[in-house]
Parts: structure tokens; C-alpha cells; sequence
């Protein structure tokens, strides 16, 4: 898919029309969290294991290598061993984010993802699918090298464009993550999703068709309001006719 398109996918089941929205896109998650940033990029297996035991809030009964995003079926034996002991867990997540940088910080952001029911962002998946097409470049590149050395310098430069690229998209999706779970440790610290205006619920206060001259007729009656006594309305009778 083209990395200008930021619509998600038609088979993604995180596209929440209803959800909420993520406390920063990662295209400002540099300056809305700037130290994770800065961490995330120069230390980013530190940051990933961080996040991933925050995510879970440390509860080793929670995880699963990659969270179970990826091959589930192969690394089962890797999470059943995590689960028999916090040494235990500590190695595998040490190893998985060590092995597999990039699908386990891809891992806890759709964790998060999923757990908050948070929608999907345009600007992030095109921020992501340009990842994506850079690292195909480099490895279509990195083939032409080995045919033809005469595309190594070509090869050497999208290489390094792509590790940049790469840096700093794990980077933001870090700091991001982490900004996320900073201000709402858990689920439960999130307001109702049902709480939150939405524009099918504003529109009806624009105008209704049902109502003579657009007028929306409330379906109870006003509070009576303090300091006011009550008053029943009297009924006038027509004036009779000479």
C-alpha cells in the first residue's frame, strides 16, 4: 500500500470509529515527549523492554512474546517459559526485544492499541508505511549491489537514508506509547468512551425536519430551577364571539 494513503487497512480490526484518540500522533511525539525521544533513539531495547513491562504492568502472566502479534504459534513455547518465574520473564522479554527490535515495539504500541480501544491515525500510518517502503528500497538495493557493484554507493546511501528513517519512526512510536501510558497507567483510568461527544450526537441540535422551523423540542421537561417557586400555568379561555 502506498505510504501517501492514510487510511487504514480494509482487513484492520483497530480501525474504532467509536474509540478514543491517542493522547499525541507520532508526528509531534518528539516535542510533546521529548526526553522518551531522545532515549528511545539512542537506547531504543532499553525503552522497548520499559514500555513492554508498563504496558503489562508487570505481570508476567499478561505476556507473550510480541504479544502474540506475530507467529504466536512459533514463539508459544518461548511465552510458556516467561510465565514460570520473573528471571524467566526478564530473559525472554530481554531476548525478544534484542532479537525482534522492531516487531516488539510494534508489539506493546498495538497492545496499547487494542487494550484502550484507540482509532486509528492517518498521519501514523503514513509515518509507518514510509518506514516500511524505505526498508524494502534498501533490501531491493542491497540485491542490485550484489548483481552489479556499480549500485554499491547507491546501495550504501538508501541504506543509511533507511537506518535514519528507521531511528526516528521507533522513536516516535516510543515516546508516543510511553506518553500514552504515562498519563493513563491502565484502562480504567480512561474516561467512558459513551461520555465523549461525537458528531452523530450533535448533529440533531442543528436542526431536526420532525419540528416545524428547524426547532429541536426537548424530549423532558427543563430543571426547575433553585430560588423559584413553581408556578402552574392557567389555562385561558377563548374570548367568546359577538
Amino acid at each position: 500500500m502506498c505510504f501517501l494513503d492514510g487510511s487504514p487497512h480494509e482487513d484492520d480490526k483497530r480501525a474504532y470509529d467509536e474509540g478514543r484518540q491517542w493522547e499525541t500522533g507520532m508526528l509531534h511525539s518528539g516535542c510533546a515527549n521529548p526526553i522518551a525521544c531522545c532515549l528511545a533513539m539512542f537506547a531504543p531495547h532499553c525503552c522497548a523492554c520499559y514500555l513492554r513491562d508498563l504496558a503489562i504492568q508487570g505481570d508476567r502472566s499478561k505476556y507473550m512474546c510480541c504479544q502474540g502479534y506475530f507467529c504466536p504459534s512459533c514463539v508459544q513455547s518461548c511465552t510458556d517459559c516467561a510465565q514460570e518465574s520473573d528471571f524467566q520473564y526478564g530473559c525472554c522479554l530481554c531476548l525478544e526485544v534484542f532479537f525482534c527490535e522492531c516487531l516488539a515495539i510494534s508489539a506493546t504500541r498495538h497492545y496499547v492499541w487494542d487494550e484502550r480501544q484507540i482509532t486509528t491515525d492517518p498521519c501514523d500510518n503514513r509515518i509507518i508505511r514510509f518506514n516500511n517502503c524505505m526498508q524494502l528500497l534498501r533490501c531491493f538495493c542491497m540485491i542490485l549491489a550484489i548483481i552489479d557493484n556499480n549500485f554499491r554507493s547507491l546501495a550504501d546511501l538508501v541504506d543509511h537514508i533507511a537506518q535514519i528513517v528507521y531511528c526516528l519512526t521507533q522513536a516516535c512510536m516510543q515516546a508516543q506509547t510511553h506518553l500514552e501510558l504515562k498519563i493513563h497507567p491502565t484502562v480504567n483510568d480512561y474516561g467512558t468512551i459513551d461520555s465523549q461527544p461525537r458528531t452523530s450526537d450533535k448533529a440533531p441540535l442543528l436542526a431536526n425536519q420532525g419540528q416545524p422551523g428547524g426547532w429541536v423540542q426537548p424530549s423532558q421537561p427543563y430543571p426547575q430551577q433553585p430560588g423559584y417557586p413553581q408556578q402552574q400555568q392557567q389555562q385561558q379561555q377563548p374570548p367568546p364571539y359577538n
